[in-house]
């Protein structure tokens, strides 16, 4: 307890040496000011400033969106992008062009396969349709199927639409998927 005390009493000094320095310190010193400004030059620095500003303003906010990536063992991944245009449809299509090298390196990779395209994303009457050309169904197993449409799942619902998410290939509902038929319950989610 006594060095828990000392300490204590050691930083309030330093804490009230240091106050003493920065604001009553302050008032007795006065560097010698060899570059006067006058007020019209102030001026024109703010109104610079203000431009500045101004400009950054009017220039597009980048917006981050979630995008569903697989890692080791199979294991969920999500990746944040920038955009200027949050959006669904831009989200799936950062999920189609796969993770960056970056992101592969640190063991983030995609089930889906490279050259899958979208063609369209709906929201209508209360659901979120997702259509993608039909070799989303093709290569792999059981697994590799599974986890692409949680891929596209999980990415849908990172937008907390809390919509029923169905899946679409080449403008048909999917019923069956990939060489062994696996069944797909609709919707996804």
């Amino acid at each position: 307890m006594g060095v828990f005390i000392r300490t204590v009493i050691v930083c309030l000094i330093i804490c009230a040496g240091y106050y003493v320095y920065v604001f009553l310190g302050k008032e007795s010193y006065q560097p010698l000011d060899t570059n006067k400004t006058t007020v019209s030059q102030k001026t024109d620095k703010y109104e610079k400033l203000n431009q500045i500003k101004k400009e950054e303003t009017q220039q597009p906010q980048m917006q981050k969106m979630k995008i569903c990536f697989m890692s080791d063992e199979n294991t969920v991944h999500y990746v944040e992008r920038q955009t200027q245009n949050a959006t669904l449809e831009n989200a799936i299509e950062e999920l189609l062009k796969g993770p960056t090298k970056y992101e592969t390196a640190r063991g983030v990779y995609s089930e889906i396969p490279n050259d899958v395209k979208l063609m369209w994303v709906k929201d209508e009457n209360g659901k979120i349709i997702v259509n993608l050309t039909r070799n989303f169904e093709y290569g792999g197993g059981t697994k590799s199927i599974q986890n692409r449409i949680k891929q596209i799942k999980l990415t849908v619902d990172s937008f907390n639409t809390k919509k029923p998410v169905y899946l679409y290939l080449d403008g048909k509902q999917v019923e069956y998927m990939g060489g062994e038929g696996i069944y797909i319950e609709q919707p996804l989610n």
